[in-house]
């Protein structure tokens, strides 16, 4: 897993402009994908900087951002979206059945007053 030059910011704590630098200098290797952006592999962002450890709530040290599992939240992500897309089909459904109920009640009242004429 690669960083891209905002992730490696984040894990590290330096800015993405000093990790440019350290790229462009050479300090560091790193390639430019398919879309331009810059990956960098975590093995070469180490020797610019170890990544920064981060305390957790009980005053431990949680693992740095590179330990996290990215599959793991992916797949997290797509539930949550598969979640969302179907509450947004059961909305959707339920207002057409509404207004199909509405469109029937008005012509229920419209056959209606045409038979009292």
């Amino acid at each position: 897993m690669s960083y891209t030059l905002a992730a490696a910011a984040t894990a590290t704590g330096l800015s993405q402009t000093t990790i440019l630098k350290a790229i462009e200098d050479g300090r560091i290797a790193a390639i430019k994908d398919e879309r331009g952006e810059w990956q960098v592999e975590p093995a070469a962002l180490e020797q610019l900087h170890p990544p920064i450890a981060e305390h957790d709530a009980g005053g431990e040290v949680a693992p740095p951002l590179a330990a996290l599992d990215v599959d793991a939240l992916g797949a997290q992500i797509e539930a949550l979206l598969r979640q969302a897309a179907q509450r947004l089909r059961q909305q959707a459904d339920a207002r057409r059945a509404r207004e199909s109920g509405h469109d029937r009640e008005h012509a229920s009242q419209l056959q209606s007053a045409d038979e009292q004429m």
